[in-house]
């Protein structure tokens, strides 16, 4: 039976489960209480990811052999699995009962307290297994995850400087570094850890997030390190959107009209996932100021209504929560991501993927309301914008948007460091005005938050002429 149990665990550590489990199940015929057939069918399960089997076996196994620590550190493993982590604990409470110092008992601990947020106490379990096993490389990754988690940062970046010593080009290594850099406000260490992570795994998200660095490093005024990674960034990706709208950022030339479509629909696509949780964490307003005024708006009858840059639906939400009944709800916007959430609202009779200013004189006369929140930031120059919303309304069509306010000039629109824009309360009437739009109404307000302060805004209403 030794050979045989030997056969299934080699079978197992080749990831080759499907062959593991028919040899296991096999011998149990043959011998049904067998504890370390059982242990390892259910390992067999467990690569397999049938975790119900899985824990069954580990069961089995265990009132078999209730004093053994394998069978209950591997349960603990299923029940982290499946997310029952309070289960889990208990079950590596039972294998270190039998051997306090096993060492996947004590990874399987921390992973367990990890996910219950309790990650000092996480940290001590990864490093008592580290103790036993000095050159678990994930044991090593997880506890430097569990410091960071507790704030203690400068042992958490020891662990990820060693780590990137043995795996220079590891991504996961690189990301986890670079997160930490940016936590604790090393922005500088943060992008360069991007740059190099970009190199060995490029993504639309790192792009975003090497992006975000060089903003804060603006902010602070270090000028010359955000043209050096910048110039780094743009040497190994010179057709990247997103690098070069930060260089039109940094060079701030009146000349930048909007943020392209490209950068656009980059930035939305690798944060839709994670879009309205970082929202709320801003105390982001927009769609409901949005809702609100349009509550006030009259229509003689159940309007058709176009949300531009829909994103994940928030204004459509915001209508909803205000009781605001439509005929129709159009949606548009350049993510697939954005309107795949949108669509999982069932709040929209249409989604479309498009640039707004392409879509919108391609619907002309259609809509009794456009509503807009926060969208326009990704343009300068609006005047595109207002003549196509005035050709996209029927006669009398109305609007509702908000942009960020530009306080410094209240004639012009003003590229900000962010790579976004803001627009001056004068500058909005004339363009509408110019445009086949007449104003009903301009609101100063508060948008959201940003850096902690609050972002300047307008909420506009208007009319088609």
């Amino acid at each position: 039976m030794t050979d045989i149990v030997a056969q299934i665990n080699d079978k197992n550590g080749r990831a080759e489960y499907g062959a593991a489990l028919e040899l296991a199940l096999n011998a149990l015929k043959n011998d049904p209480d067998d504890y370390a057939l059982r242990v390892a069918a259910g390992n067999a399960y467990y690569g397999l990811r049938d975790f119900d089997k899985a824990e069954q076996c580990y069961l089995s196994a265990a009132s078999a052999c209730p004093h053994d620590a394998v069978c209950w550190s591997n349960l603990a493993g299923v029940r982290y699995e499946t997310g029952r982590y309070a289960d889990a604990l208990a079950a590596c409470d039972k294998a270190l009962d039998a051997q306090p110092d096993y060492a996947n008992a004590l990874i399987h601990r921390g992973n367990a307290l990890s996910a219950l947020n309790r990650f000092d106490e996480s940290a001590a379990a990864y490093e008592q297994a580290l103790r036993q096993t000095p050159d678990d490389l994930l044991a090593l990754f997880n506890l430097a995850y569990a410091l960071s988690m507790a704030d203690r940062n400068e042992k958490a970046a020891a662990i990820y400087q060693d780590l990137l010593r043995r795996s220079p080009n590891d991504p996961e290594y690189l990301f986890a570094a670079a997160a930490l850099a940016e936590k604790t406000e090393d922005y500088e260490q943060a992008a360069e850890l991007y740059l190099r992570l970009l190199t060995a795994q490029e993504t639309p998200t790192t792009h975003i997030m090497l992006s975000g660095c060089l903003y804060n490093l603006q902010l602070r005024g270090d000028t010359q390190s955000v043209w050096r990674l910048t110039d780094e960034w743009l040497t190994a990706f010179p057709d990247n959107a997103v690098a070069r709208h930060t260089l039109e950022t940094l060079k701030n030339e009146h000349g930048v009209k909007r943020a392209s479509a490209e950068y656009v629909k980059e930035l939305f696509d690798a944060f839709a996932d994670s879009f309205d949780s970082v929202l709320a964490g801003l105390s982001y307003r927009a769609p409901e100021l949005v809702a609100a005024a349009v509550q006030r708006l009259n229509f003689p009858t159940l309007p058709d209504v176009l949300d531009l840059g829909c994103g994940t639906g928030l204004c459509a939400a915001a209508l909803a929560e205000k009781g605001f009944a439509t005929k129709t709800l159009a949606g548009v916007d350049l993510s697939a991501g954005m309107l795949e959430k949108a669509a999982e609202t069932n709040r929209y009779t249409r989604l479309e993927q498009s640039d707004i200013l392409a879509f919108l004189p391609e619907n002309g006369n259609r809509f009794d309301l456009i509503i807009s929140s926060d969208v326009f930031t990704y343009l300068g120059d609006l005047s595109g914008l207002f003549a196509g919303m005035a050709a996209a309304l029927k006669n009398g069509g109305k609007t509702v948007f908000t942009v960020s306010e530009n306080t410094q000039n209240t004639t012009e629109y003003a590229m900000e460091p962010s790579g976004r824009f803001a627009h001056g309360a004068a500058y909005i009437r004339a363009q509408m005005e110019q445009n086949g739009l007449s104003v009903a109404n301009i609101e100063k307000t508060e948008l959201r938050l940003e850096m902690g302060l609050p972002v300047r805004g307008l909420l506009v209403t208007g009319k088609k002429k």
